[in-house]
């Protein structure tokens, strides 16, 4: 989308945005009740289906806990068995929440692996003793992967299941039934857009070829048609109480390092010995690594708004929001940027811009004043034009102008906490640089690779290329000179 932020998610993007699934309308309740979900991923849907209605405590809320080695409580175990409604895992993962005193002629259970008929058959957890390479605490699933959150299926049925029994706990006719069915059609409506996300890339093409550490995500990954290229010697020894060989391990390394990958798929909370070695392997052969949790992150607030996020991930295909493979960056010249360039900054000052906050207040979550400020904030600088020609850059303040040479320094992919990336390429000025020419810039354009720019942010500093990156509020943002303000306008609303 033009004119996106550079280190920002698109308006209306449903992993920045799959908060905000009210129309507007105020929850109504005549009655309310308790939810205590096992972990938060499910305690996280919950909450978005019963609103105010709904008052959810999720006993793992935190991804430094492990669910694995989680010891329950008295206190958890209480509220377990005085719930209204109860929402477990199941499949094994949570089976000290399964122990608990629940009364199902009381309490409405839904249990999600039972919903899709996954039981922990060989479900196993394996302590390894100190001192060995990699053995630091892995757990084993054997045949069963309980990771069920990561099911569009499994997470479609388990919100119909607790939409259920929301409205049998509250009554079909109470103002709480009206709405927590309110936000079950909303969520609905974003579960759409999710199948619709999906069912593009299919159609698209899109082929996508991984190794995961383990089979966290796999259920997510088959049901985007991605293929599993971990081997099968290697998954076979982490899902069984064996460790991976020698030669396992080296042949999942050089797996990852080839041609046929192009993902990596760790659990930061499980990065033993031989994951971190596949890591070092994707990263020096410059692979995309996806980084997926078991509990909901503290950045992410939905669980369908999680699936979409590490859906784009995956998929890759959506370069302008920063949705790309690592391994499709590549070098880009100053010609590039080419030509000559206004700072946007005089036309949000004066007004030209108020209908495009105007547009992405009805979008968005914020008012057209406050997107102004944020804009505000990015776009102010003092340099109101920048003339590009060969290896020369040139900056014109209040009618003054500067230049200098620059060469090329290469470029630096930042991963950004809504979990999209952007690139930024970086160039350094050499020989004599005059005064207020800046000795590092850095151009973010949402490009990849060599094309030229339609339009640019621009990042200046004037000690390191290093220290300029930690600039994510400031990006000067600059269009053809020849445009007007209202043709600028119109481009941006356009997209």
């Amino acid at each position: 989308m033009a004119f996106l932020r550079p280190n920002d998610s698109a308006p209306g993007d449903a992993a920045g945005s799959a908060a905000n699934t009210s129309t507007g309308a105020k929850d109504s309740c005549d009655t309310t009740f308790t939810v205590v979900a096992s972990v938060n991923q499910w305690g996280s849907l919950a909450q978005q289906l019963g609103g105010s209605c709904a008052e959810v405590t999720s006993l793992i809320n935190s991804t430094s806990a492990d669910p694995h080695d989680y010891e329950a409580t008295a206190a958890d175990l209480a509220k377990l068995a005085k719930a209204d409604v109860v929402v477990l895992n199941g499949a094994g993962y949570d089976g000290w929440a399964e122990k608990a005193q629940l009364d199902k002629d009381r309490q409405r259970i839904v249990n999600v692996g039972d919903l899709m008929g996954i039981t922990a058959t060989e479900e196993h957890s394996h302590e390894h003793e100190e001192g060995g390479e990699g053995e630091e605490g892995h757990h084993h699933h054997g045949s069963t992967n309980p990771h069920v959150w990561f099911s569009p299926e499994a997470v479609l049925k388990a919100a119909e299941a607790i939409n259920d029994a929301y409205i049998a706990e509250a009554g079909e006719n109470s103002k709480t039934a009206a709405t927590v069915q309110r936000h079950f059609n909303e969520w609905n409506g974003e579960y759409a857009d999710f199948v619709a996300l999906v069912n593009k890339g299919r159609a698209t093409g899109v082929e996508r070829d991984y190794v995961a550490t383990e089979s966290i995500i796999s259920y997510l990954l088959d049901y985007i048609g991605a293929t599993d290229k971990t081997p099968e010697t290697y998954t076979n020894a982490m899902n069984s109480e064996a460790e991976p060989s020698a030669a396992d391990l080296k042949s999942a390394m050089d797996t990852v390092a080839g041609n046929d990958v192009d993902i990596l798929v760790v659990n930061p909370q499980e990065m033993d010995g031989f994951a971190k070695k596949l890591n070092e392997a994707a990263v020096k052969s410059n692979k995309t690594i996806i980084s997926a949790t078991e509990q909901l992150p503290e950045n992410q607030k939905t669980l369908l708004g999680w699936l979409t996020l590490i859906a784009k991930q995956a998929l890759a295909t959506d370069t302008t929001n920063g949705f790309f493979l690592t391994q499709d960056v590549k070098d880009r010249t100053l010609s590039d940027y080419e030509g000559e360039w206004q700072s946007v900054y005089p036309f949000l000052k004066d007004g030209t811009l108020d209908a495009v906050m105007e547009a992405k207040a009805k979008k968005g979550d914020m008012t057209a004043e406050e997107y102004k400020q944020y804009y505000d904030t990015g776009y102010k600088t003092d340099v109101e034009k920048i003339s590009i020609k060969g290896d020369r850059m040139s900056f014109t303040r209040g009618g003054k102008t500067v230049a200098a040479t620059y060469k090329y320094d290469g470029f630096r992919i930042l991963d950004y906490a809504k979990g999209n990336r952007g690139v930024r390429f970086l160039f350094t000025a050499t020989g004599d640089v005059p005064e207020g020419a800046p000795k590092v810039v850095q151009f973010s354009d949402h490009g990849i690779a060599p094309g030229k720019s339609a339009h640019f942010h621009i990042f200046r500093g004037d000690s390191s290329q290093e220290e300029t990156l930690k600039e994510m509020d400031n990006w000067p943002t600059y269009y053809p000179a020849s445009m007007s303000g209202e043709e600028i306008a119109t481009e941006i609303l356009a997209h």
